[in-house]
């Protein structure tokens, strides 16, 4: 009701006809409030019809609302604003005095846009079409002049062709370079003492390594390191010791197969009980310098069969001197990688040892079977048993008699 008080009340209403704009009305002027609608009675309203609702008559008012800012964006010539949309002189017009128009499509220069007094003169541009690129080129080819990069990757229209360049990759992570080895050793042997005589017996030995290997060169190496253990048997416990190892050398890679070594070692036995008269607890009853010369070898004979050699010559200078002795070492290991963690192993070791304060020479053979289990990344098993013989110029010495061993080795990197 209320929008048809407004058009009743509007004096438009006493005259059915079409309102032609000036050039005037179509320069850009404020807008009101409020757009007024110029409206004119129906043919069905002359004819004595009945009239329509006020709600019928507001929809009609809304559909007449002004669009005319979005056809002219479209393009829609403003001369064809001078005339009405539908040919019926009775249908009604929208009043432009109001709305607000480009300007006519001559020479004529925009009037000047009005400043926004903190935005300043703002200017719109219509979006670019999506089929064209910055360059107005359209996307996925390659403009004349722009040859394809080298990598055959096509060109930046604007920047060209980058040079791209690999991330180099990350470096490895440093190795330790001092580490701590945690070592229990159970043996057994029918002939514990090496004697003619043999004893029965076995003996556990735990201990600690502190072993560091820094680099000197692309394939040389200073290696240290000093070990600590306790030998304890199971029935002879009066002649339980203890053992301090120190050793220090040049190791150098000859070939990605062959491995060398030169250095020094010594060995310190101390008793570790008071079981035997006139030798307290603490005693060292040897003191054992030695200088070594190692060679050592692994050849990979198939996939998962391997053969490792070792070789060591030793001088050795002991105190008693009656330990002093040259020593010949000889180890061969064939192993075979059953699973990766699982390794199965023969081993093989001979030394010839010529005492070089009283006359004596020993010729030891061991050959033994090996079981190693990879249980973590550092920490291995080993069990073995075999069978030892050999002979020495000493009639009291002998070699012959069965060996069993188990070994768990723990090795940790400290820095």
């Amino acid at each position: 009701m209320i929008w048809s008080s407004l058009l009743f009340s509007s004096p438009a209403w006493s005259t059915p006809k079409t309102t032609t704009l000036t050039r005037a009305a179509l320069l850009p002027r404020p807008i009101a409030a409020h757009a007024s609608i110029a409206d004119t009675p129906s043919t069905s309203r002359q004819q004595g019809l009945p009239s329509t609702t006020g709600r019928s008559r507001r929809y009609r008012a809304a559909s007449l609302l002004p669009l005319r800012s979005l056809q002219a964006t479209s393009g829609v010539d403003s001369g064809a604003l001078s005339s009405p949309p539908f040919s019926d002189s009775t249908t009604p017009t929208i009043a432009q005095e109001n709305i607000p128009v480009l300007a006519d499509s001559d020479n004529s220069a925009p009037p000047p846009a009005e400043r926004d007094p903190e935005l300043g003169v703002l200017r719109l541009q219509a979006p670019r079409s999506p089929s064209t690129t910055p360059t107005g080129d359209p996307p996925g080819q390659i403009r004349p002049g722009l040859k394809p990069c080298a990598s055959g990757a096509q060109p930046d229209p604007e920047l060209g062709c980058l040079p791209l360049q690999a991330l180099p990759p990350p470096p490895p992570p440093r190795q330790p370079v001092v580490y701590l080895i945690a070592r229990v050793d159970y043996f057994r042997s029918s002939n514990v003492f090496s004697a003619t005589d043999p004893v029965n017996d076995g003996l556990v030995r735990p201990g600690l390594t502190l072993f560091t290997a820094p680099a000197l060169g692309p394939n040389t190496y200073f290696v240290a390191s000093v070990d600590s253990n306790l030998i304890r048997y199971n029935t002879q416990s009066q002649i339980d010791y203890n053992e301090l190892r120190f050793r220090a050398g040049i190791f150098q890679r000859l070939s990605p197969t062959m491995f060398g070594e030169i250095g020094w070692s010594n060995q310190q036995l101390f008793i570790a009980g008071s079981k035997i008269p006139g030798l307290p607890v603490g005693t060292r009853f040897l003191n054992d310098h030695g200088i070594r010369f190692e060679l050592s070898r692994r050849d990979q004979l198939s996939k998962r069969l391997s053969l490792n050699t070792f070789y060591q010559l030793r001088l050795s200078f002991a105190d008693p001197d009656i330990r002093s002795r040259v020593l010949n070492s000889f180890i061969a290991s064939f192993n075979y990688d059953y699973q990766t963690n699982l390794q199965l192993g023969l081993d093989y070791q001979f030394a010839l040892a010529n005492f070089t304060a009283i006359q004596r020479d020993d010729r030891y053979h061991q050959v033994a079977a090996r079981l190693t289990y990879t249980a973590f990344r550092n920490t291995q098993m080993n069990v073995f048993v075999g069978y030892s013989f050999g002979g020495s110029s000493d009639p009291t010495v002998g070699f012959n008699g069965l060996i069993l061993g188990v070994s768990l080795t723990v090795n940790l990197g400290l820095f």
